[in-house]
């Protein structure tokens, strides 16, 4: 099982960071083309328009995953057909109603409320946007059900490279504002999501008269309660961006995203492919195999993730300054300074899921949302304390308590079921060896940012790897099975011919 998550997290990762190089080739542009409070103000329409499609969801993406496991192994009365058609026409239809919905009232509400001239004809220009997720979700969230990781790394890059194509044509030779951004981006998506329906319409023949109404009440039943966790996971997240506005202005609240969002490209390079890997992987297990191989399972998951968590906490932090002049331009370095907050956060989330697994397992969604508000409500009575206090630096640092208290209350309310617990032993030995690179790394300066980036980054990897090799068996084990297994692929063993997954 831990072959098939390795395998399963190098296609996710390989995904992600195709996909997030694209990302990092787009950051240097709209920093350089859109003035500082433009781009906070495109944060916020993008803050915006994540809490409209966490609502949109209605919560059934997570029953798309967890109900697919039972499903599948006849713990329902119905069959796949019903499944496929009930997460399809049901995610479109209340995706269309959100849309509508949203389209109106964004109107209706008075210029005043949105302190921007600007807010008021964007929010409705990307309206359409809610129900385009909310569908390429509905397919997406089927693919990663069946832990068919190669495929969904294959759309998200395809859609992503070919986005951004479309976009910097919009850009360069039709609009450089944010009107060029978000029409490029409407008719980018609007066309991958048409493409990946098509596909896998031939696949899945979804049919209406399959709908199973039962069916999506149960999946609604669970999902419900998940909006609830997805607007306050987004709020916990993204939420700081309102009361930077409020209290500090567009200028700073710009310094502020574009260090949030270099830290957001980092970790869904080095960190989300754990969670988006382990989730199906882990209920699969449960379903299949019980609870003393699931909990061995995620014990030894958590121990690989703070191996890679620690390096890239540590690692970013060092960089961090020359990283975002480098990307966005020396006028955005003074977000430099909440950048080991904010990832020290970020790799705090990335074990939620796990830590919490009894909560998922268990179908206990309605404590899954309340943790997440109570911590989303801290998060935002943090910043309102912090802000005034330590400007940028409280917000960051308001992030990372609430997520440290979110790890925290899931994996205490997640016992019951499915006890686990953060690897101190682990936290300790990876931990030492990050802040070891990380009091050497800040000590090169080889004079000018490029070159001490590149300084600092090879730097690094060479010294982590070292040392974690020298303490850690499981990392010399892990080398030694990508390194025979890249032997294979060049003699055209077995593992360059075979076209199955590992188990």
């Amino acid at each position: 099982m831990l072959k098939r998550l390795i395998f399963h997290v190098s296609n996710y990762s390989a995904g992600s960071l195709l996909v997030t190089l694209a990302s990092i080739v787009s950051f240097p542009i709209l920093t350089r083309l859109l003035t500082v409070d433009e781009y906070g103000v495109m944060n916020l329409v993008a803050t915006a328009l994540s809490l409209l499609v966490g609502v949109a969801k209605l919560g059934v993406q997570h029953s798309a995953v967890r109900f697919y496991s039972e499903i599948k192994a006849g713990k329902r009365n119905v069959g796949l057909d019903a499944y496929v058609a009930t997460v399809v026409f049901g995610m479109a239809g209340v995706g269309l109603i959100a849309t509508l919905a949203w389209a109106g009232a964004s109107q209706l509400m008075p210029d005043s409320f949105w302190n921007d001239a600007r807010l008021k004809p964007l929010l409705l220009l990307t309206a359409g946007l809610i129900f385009i997720r909310v569908v390429d979700s509905s397919f997406v969230n089927q693919l990663r059900a069946e832990e068919r990781s190669r495929e969904i790394t294959v759309y998200n890059v395809v859609r992503r490279y070919a986005g951004l194509a479309l976009l910097l044509f919009v850009l360069f030779f039709v609009a450089r504002d944010l009107w060029g951004f978000y029409a490029a981006t409407i008719i980018g998506e609007a066309a991958a999501t048409l493409v990946l329906a098509a596909w896998m319409w031939k696949q899945l023949r979804p049919r209406l008269r399959d709908f199973d109404a039962p069916l999506f009440r149960s999946m609604l039943a669970f999902g419900i309660p998940m909006i609830g966790y997805e607007l306050a996971s987004i709020i916990l997240s993204m939420g700081d961006r309102y009361v930077i506005q409020a209290l500090l202005g567009a200028e700073p609240l710009g310094f502020y995203s574009a260090a949030y969002n270099l830290c957001d490209y980092v970790r869904m390079i080095f960190l989300a492919s754990f969670g988006a890997a382990v989730l199906p992987m882990y209920v699969r297990m449960w379903e299949e195999k019980g609870r003393d191989e699931t909990a061995a399972f995620l014990r030894r998951f958590m121990h690989i993730y703070t191996m890679v968590a620690m390096l890239v906490v540590a690692g970013l932090s060092a960089v961090g300054g020359e990283l975002i002049a480098f990307l966005a331009s020396d006028k955005y370095r003074a977000g430099a300074q909440v950048v080991p907050y904010v990832i020290g956060g970020m790799a705090l989330d990335g074990l939620v899921m796990v830590a919490g697994a009894g909560l998922y397992i268990e179908k206990r969604t309605k404590t899954v949302m309340l943790l997440v508000v109570a911590c989303a409500a801290v998060n935002i009575g943090l910043n309102l304390v912090l802000i005034p206090v330590w400007g940028l630096v409280g917000a960051a640092a308001a992030t990372l308590i609430a997520y440290a208290g979110l790890l925290a209350l899931s994996m205490a309310f997640g016992r019951r079921c499915l006890p686990a617990q953060i690897p101190l032993v682990s936290v300790l030995k990876f931990g030492g060896i990050a802040w070891a690179m990380y009091l050497v790394l800040v000590r090169i300066d080889v004079g000018g940012d490029f070159a001490t980036l590149a300084a600092r980054m090879t730097t690094g990897a060479a010294l982590y790897m070292a040392l974690t090799l020298l303490v850690d068996a499981d990392a010399r084990q892990l080398l030694t099975t990508g390194w025979n297994k890249l032997r294979r692929l060049k003699t055209g063993g077995p593992a360059a011919t075979t076209n199955t997954e590992p188990t």
